[in-house]
């Protein structure tokens, strides 16, 4: 006796319907709580309308066929339609709606006239199944391609994983139009036999893989949203300190490992006090953005700026030497000296001290040397860059010969 002569068709139903209720319930609550997380709607109404669809097909024989045949197939493409924009949307793809909706319309089509004029499961059961076959690929084909947004964010074991499974499951869709082609529709879709009964609990399997693979993707996503949120500080839309910590340190290690230059610089605007006791801290915040704003635009993408406390930002280069960051810098100050906050204010100017990273350097060593560079700058009369140099260098390491630029004793 095998195993699927213990299940029945009906359960298998109930328990696909009671699996999409729960987890359109919950997809349809995490959208509207984190409407941030992209296409979690469209994925919560995938399932819902999952739900009718299964009872009308259950109701098959007992209501009309138009109820029981075109209605339950047009909630099911609508719902592959949904799940394909969601999980687009959800990893950054490229939609081909276009394709989806005109496929679907033809598959339906079919369904129509061979439920409606002619009677013949045959062409409906190729049709349907043919069409969720192209729906579930095409979502298969921009989960496995898509790796610059979502897949670098989200788990990419379980986002790899859940495009598999789409992949197998338009397979089996076109193995079972082929083997109901040259075998012959069922008679019965209730009746309970190795073919119906093991293609429901294959539905049902791929039902709790869909919700299972996407919320943890989703889950994933909100905890990657909410570090990035812990992290940033909401004035300037930099790091805040932890972030920038955070990043300084991964850069240090990462330079220990390939013994790349790392240099920093720590920037404070100059007599920023005055700015909130004659203009009020309103004015001050707009300083402090446009400041940021104003940096972030000169850096590269490997670079990182953060706000390190009050008016003080604290700048990190990545595989960069301090001469060539000194460049960088020079050009932020010329940047912020043409920056007006307010016409009755003036320019603003910058007080910058700069380092680079030695062999085996601890952040503490390396920001206390910033610092230090920071303090002769403001010492030496503000708006000027001071250096600092390790006692250690990588090789290669020199000290730069900039013009403006003086270096810390």
């Amino acid at each position: 006796m095998s195993l699927l002569s213990w299940l029945d068709n009906r359960t298998l139903f109930g328990c696909q319907c009671m699996l999409a209720f729960l987890f359109a319930a919950l997809f349809l609550w995490m959208g509207r709580t984190f409407p941030t997380v992209r296409g979690i709607r469209s994925v919560g109404s995938a399932f819902a309308l999952g739900i009718p669809s299964t009872f009308l097909l259950m109701a098959r024989g007992h209501i009309p066929n138009f109820l029981s045949v075109v209605l339950a197939n047009v909630l099911a493409m609508a719902g592959f339609i949904l799940l394909y924009s969601g999980v687009v949307q959800f990893v950054g793809g490229q939609k081909r709606l276009w394709l989806a909706t005109g496929a679907t319309a033809v598959a339906l089509g079919v369904v129509f006239y061979y439920s409606e004029v002619r009677q013949n499961i045959l062409p409906r059961i190729v049709a349907m199944g043919m069409n969720e076959a192209l729906l579930v690929g095409l979502t298969a084909w921009e989960v496995l391609r898509t790796r610059a947004t979502t897949a670098q964010r989200a788990n990419r074991s379980i986002t790899r994983f859940f495009g598999i499974i789409l992949t197998i499951q338009a397979a089996l869709c076109i193995v079972r139009c082929v083997t109901t082609v040259i075998h012959g529709p069922p008679k019965d879709l209730m009746r309970r036999d190795i073919v119906q009964t093991s293609t429901m609990m294959m539905n049902l399997i791929y039902v709790a893989a869909y919700g299972l693979c996407f919320l943890t993707m989703a889950g994933h996503e909100l905890i990657l949203r909410s570090q990035e949120e812990s992290e940033t500080d909401l004035l300037s839309g930099a790091f805040n300190r932890r972030g920038i910590e955070s990043r300084l340190t991964a850069e240090l290690k990462r330079s220990e490992r390939s013994e790349m230059r790392l240099a920093i610089a720590l920037v404070d605007v100059d007599h920023f006090k005055s700015i909130n006791d004659r203009f009020g801290h309103a004015a001050g915040d707009e300083a402090i953005r446009g400041v940021a704003l104003a940096i972030s635009k000169c850096l590269r993408e490997i670079d990182y700026l953060g706000r390190y406390g009050g008016d003080e930002f604290l700048l990190v280069f990545p595989m960069t030497a301090i001469d060539q960051a000194v460049i960088a810098v020079e050009r932020i100050s010329r940047i912020i000296g043409a920056l007006e906050i307010r016409a009755d204010y003036g320019r603003l100017t910058l007080s910058i001290g700069m380092t680079e990273a030695s062999p085996e350097e601890d952040m503490a060593s390396l920001m206390a040397r910033a610092d230090g560079a920071l303090y002769l700058a403001k010492k030496d009369g503000r708006n000027c860059v001071r250096i600092r140099m390790p006692r250690r260098t990588f090789p290669g390491a020199t000290l730069p010969q900039t013009d403006g630029v003086s270096p810390g004793m």
